[in-house]
């Protein structure tokens, strides 16, 4: 074996190492990382807009062409709300402004054995949930008191008076906000 062919064998093997290590970081990253999903819709729909959405025609390798065309059929709809998502200040969210489907009855349409289980004329119903760049909102709360203690600017933390009763503030602003 010649330098030239250990040489092509390394950088292959260094190559496809590098690319697997890609692979397995895009991977990491969670769809809407750092941003806001809101759902944008609750649709429930019956065959005949299922079949109304549905473009196309079906493969003739699907195994069952009622899951297919109604996961076609929703998925379309989907795009549709696609993009936008905000952005500001390059702050970077993967999968901002696209939109995600969530088929809830009458079948998850992912947790049948096989063909033949759900039918169109049973009809669909769906969520729509839209990956937005800005970040969560949330509720801050104050827990510490930052004073300057010594002449050189030094800062000294302590805890509030109060603090044993934080769990009941808490408790009273979750009692506070609307139910969803």
């Amino acid at each position: 074996m010649d330098i030239r062919t250990t040489s092509v064998k390394l950088t292959a093997a260094l190559s496809l190492l590098i690319s697997l290590g890609a692979v397995t970081m895009a991977q990491a990253v969670p769809w809407c990382h750092r941003g806001t999903i809101v759902q944008i819709a609750d649709v429930s729909w019956s065959q005949a807009q299922i079949m109304a959405n549905f473009t196309g025609s079906i493969p003739s390798f699907v195994a069952d062409p009622e899951v297919y065309t109604t996961f076609t059929a929703t998925h379309n709809y989907a795009n549709t709300f696609a993009g936008g998502g905000g952005g500001f200040g390059g702050y970077s969210v993967p999968g901002s402004g696209q939109v995600q489907v969530h088929e809830y009855a009458p079948y998850t349409l992912t947790n049948m054995v096989g063909p033949g289980y759900y039918f169109t004329s049973q009809g669909v119903k769906f969520k729509l949930k839209k990956c937005y760049t800005i970040p969560p909102m949330t509720e801050h709360k104050e827990v510490a008191i930052f004073e300057p203690t010594s002449p050189s600017g030094g800062i000294d933390v302590k805890p509030y008076e109060r603090l044993y009763e934080l769990e009941s503030f808490w408790s009273q602003s979750r009692e506070e906000q609307p139910q969803r």
